[in-house]
């Protein structure tokens, strides 16, 4: 077993950081509408599609703005807003 010492200022300096982050995070939860990327399926529900064959042909036809990542495909929630925003659908 280790043991690791504080001094006790050091301490509670520690706990006072710990606290505010907590704190921060539990007043301001992360707000999953505030993501930039979304998944294919995100992406689907924002547009009220259900194929991933329309999902593909927005992004051909430059509709909405996809990224890919190795084998992760992620889209763009703003350009989707956007695209939801033009009326064209």
């Amino acid at each position: 077993m280790k043991l690791i010492a504080f001094e006790t200022k050091a301490f509670y300096k520690l706990i006072d950081e710990l606290t505010n982050r907590v704190v921060k995070n539990v007043e301001s939860p992360k707000d999953e509408s505030k993501k930039e990327w979304v998944n294919a399926i995100e992406a689907k529900e924002l547009l009220c599609i259900k194929s991933t064959g329309k999902l593909n042909t927005l992004v051909k036809n430059k509709h909405i703005t996809a990224s890919q990542h190795g084998r992760t495909i992620v889209y763009s929630r703003q350009s989707i807003l956007d695209f939801l925003e033009s009326g064209i659908i």
